[in-house]
């Protein structure tokens, strides 16, 4: 082992060891919200530092299920989620192979319009996404709500996706012309696989971003039984007020697909961050 190894092993040990209590504080939040899902309405008291119930019990979680649908408010949540993470991530995707490969007329134009996009809050475009919604027939529907997702999520999907393009050498795909494959052809068998990692990032962006939001669902849909589980807590601030530990399970039960989804493209994931800081 040469020096300069040696000392390169020992900065990645001690990043690690300056990590590790951040990460421990970072999960100070989350084991909080668990705990107090697993703490009985009849036995409020902790322990470890008082974020954790003493006697753990899943009776909260069969109360969630008792007082709600949770079933079909899950299946909503995958209904909207599931069709704007592949709208964004097929359609991106091409949009970017396009602007990185191909000649797209007004390029430049096109890519500054998608970077303004980035900058467009969900609370700023609530009330026109409301209005757009009525106005095409969509309000109350899940379509109208995958489609206002998936138009948020294309703008950093395909920025994401052109940088991996880019990082592609431009004789891959001069040697996939030369060899008589069309623009299409490439894409579906060489950009599309080799973006992967790209792709998970963007995978878990819409899932965060089409999962996880309230506004929107909420000025939305009107029809509870379309209504998707982020908007399972509003039962809880009524009649349910004094059932807080039922409210916590419904925030875990909400989180649970979120963290699945991360575990299963973590490998991904810093080789995706790595080519679009490229």
């Amino acid at each position: 082992m040469t020096a300069r190894t040696r000392r390169r092993l020992d900065r990645s040990r001690w990043l690690h060891v300056a990590l590790i209590p951040l990460a421990v504080v970072w999960m100070i939040p989350g084991i909080m919200v668990l705990g107090l899902s697993l703490m009985p309405a009849n036995n409020p008291k902790t322990t470890f530092f008082g974020i954790f119930p003493e006697a753990p019990a899943l009776s909260n979680y069969r109360l969630v299920f008792e007082q709600n649908p949770i079933l079909t408010h899950l299946a909503n949540s995958l209904l909207i989620t599931v069709p704007s993470v592949l709208i964004v991530v097929v359609v991106g995707a091409m949009a970017a192979f396009a602007l990185a490969r191909l000649h797209v007329p007004l390029k430049a134009l096109v890519f500054s319009i998608l970077l303004l996009g980035l900058v467009l809050p969900m609370p700023g475009i609530v009330v026109a996404a409301f209005k757009i919604l009525q106005a095409l027939g969509l309000y109350n529907t899940i379509a109208g709500v995958v489609l206002v997702y998936s138009a948020l999520g294309l703008p950093f999907a395909v920025i994401i996706l052109r940088t991996s393009y880019l990082a592609i050498p431009d004789e891959t795909y001069e040697a996939a012309r030369v060899d008589g494959a069309s623009p299409w052809t490439i894409f579906w068998r060489i950009y599309f696989p080799i973006g992967r990692p790209a792709i998970s990032v963007v995978v878990i962006w819409q899932v965060m971003m089409s999962w996880n939001d309230f506004l929107l669902p909420l000025v939305s849909l009107s029809d509870n039984a379309i209504k998707p589980l982020t908007l399972v807590p509003l039962a809880y601030r009524g009649v349910f007020l004094s059932q807080p530990g039922a409210l916590f399970a419904v925030l875990v039960l909400i989180s649970i697909p979120v963290v699945l989804v991360f575990v299963s493209v973590q490998r991904y994931l810093v080789n995706g961050l790595s080519g679009a800081v490229k």
